[in-house]
């Protein structure tokens, strides 16, 4: 295997990790377990938004980038607001956003896909980790949200340190 082939792959199981939540953390599945839909509406005090509005946001984004990744030329958002929709059926939710997951995570580990130029003209590989961080930034809000509403760890455990 040549050098660029080793550090393809290493990109892509790297970033293509973090949309399961990375090795450094718990997976998505993991922080989302065990979490009815009441709890996951409660938003705890000071805190501004619910474990079911994080995943929300986070699904609004995969969303988009899935489309633009379709070839939809979708126009930019003009205000934050836009993308933090209401979350709707909780189990739907879910269910949508870890199979949303798992496609970006096979685009990160697709070589050529990560190679391919945007409409920008960059790599998709550039928005691919960058919606990778953006995604594991809120994994850690879910986390906290949970830990404060003392829904911490979930059933199958995580790490409490």
């Amino acid at each position: 295997m040549g050098e660029k082939n080793v550090i393809s792959e290493t990109f892509g199981k790297a970033v293509g990790n973090l949309f399961r939540g990375g090795p450094a953390n718990v997976s998505w599945e993991r922080a989302l377990e065990g979490l009815s839909a009441e709890d996951a509406a409660r938003v705890p005090e000071p805190l501004p938004h619910s474990v079911a509005q994080i995943v929300a946001h986070v699904q609004f984004w995969q969303v988009y980038l899935l489309r633009v990744i379709a070839g939809e030329d979708l126009p930019s958002l003009q205000h934050a607001a836009e993308g933090w929709p209401a979350p709707g059926d909780w189990e739907e939710l879910k269910t949508v956003f870890l199979r949303d997951s798992e496609a970006f995570r096979q685009y990160a580990r697709n070589d050529e896909f990560v190679q391919t130029k945007d409409r920008k003209g960059l790599p998709y590989g550039v928005a691919i980790t960058n919606f990778a961080g953006h995604s594991v930034y809120h994994l850690g809000q879910v986390v906290t949200i949970r830990q404060a509403l003392g829904l911490w760890p979930p059933p199958g455990g995580g790490d409490t340190w």
